[in-house]
């Protein structure tokens, strides 16, 4: 009888389960190479979370730099001078900058009306010039009726200007012009062509001298009518007709805007602005100079309102930002004066920042 057979698979060896190449053997533990690569992994993408956020925060803060571009432009420029230019931190400087601020920030205002329905004013430095000549005639019979009259021609020059933009519908470009020319011819007539001394009065000195602590009235007056203005703008029918008419006239026709009457009271508030400052130059400078006063101011002006965040495409309108634009070239214009930088050279300079704040000003906008 024959023994039993052998059951080869008792004797065959079993092999060892397989497992994935990357797998460790135990699941508790990890070779040194496979903890390396984890941790790499980890380190990878933080680096990357850290990098993405570091760019988001940069690009926040170089949108909110454009966005500010006045501000930020400002306050470096004060800075800059305080560093550099000797005098400038004496507070009789900053005293004479207010005072010279306040006519330039109230014809600011009225160029921001017209320039927020898509027009402009270019007659508003002339009509300061015809309101100071207004002043010298009148002021024998007061200083009240002298300021009146100085403001009331201010509002007549509007009117006309106002009726030719809305009534006639010549472009406000042309209108601007030829109010410009004859408003400024109108003065030198009124005066004799050259500059001619005010008739001593303490009124009307005061005005343009006084001061309520540090900060001069006229500074206020010209902060109190930016607040009114603001607020019209806003909280008010015609502010916000102006708005649209600017962002597009032909859908404010549509929309029964009353654009005519809108216009008309834009450029009427415009003129009447530039006749206040015409009066506040007046008084400040002790004599009425129809070859000096209110020169170039309508450029300055309109580069302020830009400069502020109004853009000449109309539709929208920055009230702080323009007075903060009047600030920041007055504080420019102080630069050139107390470096002694001859002003040939100060205008050229003055008009390459212009052109790069412009510049700016439109890339964060």
């Amino acid at each position: 009888m024959q023994a039993p057979t052998t059951c080869w698979r008792f004797w065959r060896p079993i092999p060892a389960p397989t497992r994935h190449r990357s797998e460790p053997a135990n699941p508790h533990t990890c070779t040194l190479a496979h903890c390396l690569s984890e941790d790499s992994l980890s380190l990878s993408n933080s680096t990357a979370h850290a990098t993405q956020a570091d760019r988001q925060t940069g690009r926040a803060v170089l949108t909110w730099a454009k966005a500010n571009s006045v501000y930020v432009a400002l306050a470096a420029l004060v800075l800059f001078n305080l560093a550099v230019t000797p005098g400038f931190s004496n507070p009789l400087a900053a005293r004479s900058l207010l005072f010279e601020s306040a006519p330039v920030i109230l014809i600011a205002l009225g160029q921001n009306l017209a320039i927020a329905t898509r027009g402009i004013d270019l007659s508003v430095g002339s009509v300061m010039a015809l309101s100071s000549a207004t002043i010298a005639v009148f002021l024998d019979y007061g200083t009240g009726t002298a300021i009146f009259a100085g403001i009331a021609i201010g509002l007549i020059c509007g009117i006309f200007n106002g009726a030719l933009v809305s009534i006639v519908r010549i472009d406000p470009l042309i209108s601007g012009l030829a109010l410009l020319v004859a408003a400024r011819g109108l003065a030198q007539a009124l005066v004799g062509g050259s500059r001619v001394n005010l008739p001593p009065s303490d009124a009307f000195d005061l005005l343009g001298t006084s001061s309520i602590g540090p900060i001069p009235v006229v500074i206020l007056i010209g902060i109190a009518l930016a607040l009114l203005i603001a607020l019209v703008v806003r909280r008010t029918t015609f502010g916000r007709y102006a708005i649209l008419i600017g962002a597009s006239r032909g859908a404010a026709f549509l929309a029964g805007i009353p654009v005519r009457r809108t216009l008309f009271m834009v450029y009427a508030a415009s003129g009447v602005l530039a006749g206040l400052a015409g009066v506040i130059a007046s008084s400040r400078l002790g004599a009425s100079d129809p070859n000096y006063v209110g020169v170039n101011f309508e450029l300055d002006a309109i580069a302020a309102s830009v400069i502020g965040g109004t853009p000449l495409s109309g539709g929208r309108i920055s009230i702080v930002g323009t007075v903060f634009g009047v600030l920041l070239l007055q504080v420019l214009d102080a630069s050139f004066i107390m470096n002694n930088i001859s002003f040939t050279y100060a205008q050229i300079l003055k008009a390459v920042f212009i052109v790069v704040a412009l510049y700016l000003q439109r890339q964060g906008g």
